[in-house]
């Protein structure tokens, strides 16, 4: 499939394009030439395209098939893209053939996390960096972005502020507004990450996770700290995003398999299902499935292929926690996946 993918697509870059320019109520169109477009095919393609009207500096793809269809500025002056479907279809099977790689390296990920945390508090960067990811690993939330945080007043964790934990006798609670002004409400109550959050709190400035320097110098960890550890342990270009992907579809993948035991699935089944996700990773339902769940899970509870698997695997699904079932299920979708999940070249 997705060898027929790429020889449909053009990469295009840096090539002229379509211009499109207000002419009363509406707009014009013109090629790359300067002529004005009357085209009716082509006119009909850049209607499909739905480029909002607010859009200025809008730029159109020649091309059918280019990977990229149309660009613009919207109202805050960022550039937003409209891709091809068969693009953005590439895309997301490149990406969750990637979960594959990150459901096998998660255990000796999580044993280098466990290492470090169950070390006396020094509060050195990887051991900061280690307490992080226990908290997306284990409560999904986001890794956090200082734009949002200055912006927006939003946070992820390595932003998060002395004022958003509250410190207890055996544990520690975080409460604080996330993207899309989430609340985050959760209690941390593992022994030696609540001995390394109280050791943070007492160290001067506002943020949280702190780490000694040379010199007894300060610094500050961020999201690119991070996933520079995750690079330097697993020695692939994972991300702390790739932990909440992993969360969604491994929950919703449970909830799946546990659905085809229902003699009348309906939708609304399936929708339940999705919502209690989606709260999880304090996403919209719509978000959680588009970008976040494997989309073969859809399309194998649609065609009974799930049901099928489930049977065939119902012996190791009895013995087997919800992750070692879910890694089962990557191996069986994206190992045997066509090696041409490559990207189009240039045009």
């Amino acid at each position: 499939m997705n060898k027929e993918i790429t020889s449909s697509l053009m990469y295009v870059k840096n090539i002229q394009g379509i211009q499109r320019r207000k002419q009363g109520r509406s707009f014009v169109y013109y090629s790359p030439a300067g002529k004005k477009i009357t085209d009716p095919k082509v006119l009909e393609r850049i209607k499909t395209l739905a480029i909002p009207p607010a859009y200025t500096k809008v730029w159109i793809c020649p091309y059918e098939n280019g990977h990229i269809q149309a660009m613009g500025r919207d109202s805050k002056n960022r550039k937003q893209y409209i891709y091809h479907p068969l693009w953005v279809k590439l895309r997301e099977n490149v990406k969750f053939r990637s979960l594959l790689d990150f459901g096998r390296s998660l255990s000796s990920l999580r044993k280098k996390i466990n290492e470090e945390i169950k070390k006396p508090p020094s509060l050195d960067k990887n051991q900061i960096i280690c307490s992080v990811l226990f908290l997306v690993d284990n409560y999904s939330v986001r890794i956090g972005n200082q734009v949002y945080a200055k912006k927006n007043k939003t946070f992820g964790v390595t932003t998060l502020r002395k004022k958003h934990m509250q410190h207890k006798k055996k544990s520690v609670t975080f409460k604080f507004l996330g993207k899309n002004k989430h609340l985050w409400n959760f209690e941390v109550e593992e022994k030696n990450v609540v001995k390394i959050l109280k050791c943070c709190g007492q160290i001067p400035g506002y943020e949280i996770f702190k780490y000694y320097k040379e010199h007894q110098e300060l610094g500050v960890v961020t999201s690119q700290d991070v996933n520079e550890y995750l690079y330097a342990v697993t020695q692939h270009h994972f991300t702390a995003k790739d932990f909440r992907t992993w969360i969604a579809t491994r929950e919703f993948f449970s909830r799946a398999l546990k659905l085809l035991e229902i003699k009348n699935l309906r939708m609304k089944h399936i929708k339940n299902s999705l919502l209690e996700v989606a709260n999880l990773l304090g996403h919209t339902p719509t978000i959680c499935k588009d970008s976040y769940i494997a989309p073969q899970i859809w399309e194998w509870l649609n065609n009974g292929k799930l049901l099928q698997w489930k049977y065939k695997n119902k012996k190791f699904i009895q013995n087997k926690n919800s992750e070692e079932i879910l890694l089962l299920w990557l191996e069986t979708v994206y190992s045997s996946a066509s090696q041409n999940d490559k990207f189009p070249k240039y045009s």
